[in-house]
């Protein structure tokens, strides 16, 4: 694959998967948080497992246990956001979420033992006021408990990134998708009997969420990310990165009337320029990744 193809596969797979938080608010008024995780995701990864059949005589235990790790921290990801979307709008899900950009630069700085350049402090401190003004209700400012849970998704999808953007230069890049589309669908389905009974989809308006998440959103999107990282720089992927609660926050306008206050638009607008300008020139820091949800 070109560089030129994989950003282009980069781009397509963020627009898919930026719809991911209004499919999952609408399947949502159907299903519980970790039932609708683990129907979409076993369903996907059956799916996958058909498609991508002659692949899976190539795996190895490399392969299984790098997708067990990444698979652990994208379910604790996507639980956050389910249970977060129940009570906070899907364009301020993918504001929030998407701050990992920042945290990636953060964590690598603590792994690497390298202090962050200043220009990275500055975007870190614009960032966190962004947080403050998107959490304001009316004058009030305080986080509820689905905006705090959407930014412990975001941490967890921070560590998500620097690990793929590791394992995906030792291991088969869909065999990782795939396999960690099997760990989502048993960690949903097995809380989901846990905490409640596993029902399939009770409408035909949740059965079209729920397929336009597996199709567009899960194999798709999430199968083919790890492909696109592997070819596309960090510069590229961050900037991309800013596309999807662009997406998601014109979505959620449309299709659930959903409407920011002007300090809110204030935080979301600083948000994305933050994610922007922590990428537009890449610190050694940075690692070949991107963000979608």
């Amino acid at each position: 694959m070109t560089a030129k193809q994989a950003d282009l596969l980069l781009l397509l797979v963020i627009a898919s998967r930026s719809t991911s938080y209004l499919f999952s608010k609408i399947g949502l008024a159907g299903m519980t948080p970790w039932n609708l995780l683990g129907v979409r995701f076993t369903l996907t990864f059956l799916i996958l497992c058909l498609l991508f059949h002659g692949r899976l005589r190539h795996l190895t235990r490399q392969t299984v246990r790098a997708s067990v790790i990444l698979g652990g921290l994208l379910f604790a990801c996507m639980g956050c956001e389910m249970v977060s979307l129940e009570t906070i709008d899907s364009s301020m899900a993918a504001m929030l979420e998407n701050t990992a950009v920042v945290w990636v630069i953060l964590l690598q700085a603590v792994i690497n033992k390298h202090r962050p350049p200043l220009r990275t402090v500055i975007v870190t401190v614009i960032i966190v006021t962004g947080i403050f003004f998107l959490t304001m209700k009316g004058n009030v400012p305080g986080f509820s408990t689905g905006e705090l849970i959407c930014l412990c998704g975001s941490f967890c999808y921070a560590g998500w990134i620097i690990l793929t953007s590791r394992f995906t230069g030792e291991s088969d890049p869909i065999l990782l998708g795939i396999l960690q589309m099997g760990i989502l669908g048993i960690g949903g389905l097995t809380v989901s009997a846990g905490t409640g009974t596993i029902a399939l989809p009770p409408d035909m308006t949740a059965w079209a969420a729920v397929l336009a998440l597996i199709f567009i959103c899960s194999v798709f999107g999430f199968t083919f990310q790890p492909l696109a990282q592997k070819y596309t720089g960090a510069e590229k992927a961050g900037l991309f990165t800013a596309v999807n609660p662009l997406i998601a926050a014109a979505l959620g306008w449309i299709f659930l009337s959903e409407i920011l206050s002007p300090l809110q638009i204030l935080g979301g607008i600083l948000v994305i320029v933050s994610i922007l300008a922590v990428q537009i020139r890449p610190s050694k820091l940075t690692c070949q990744t991107n963000l979608t949800e």
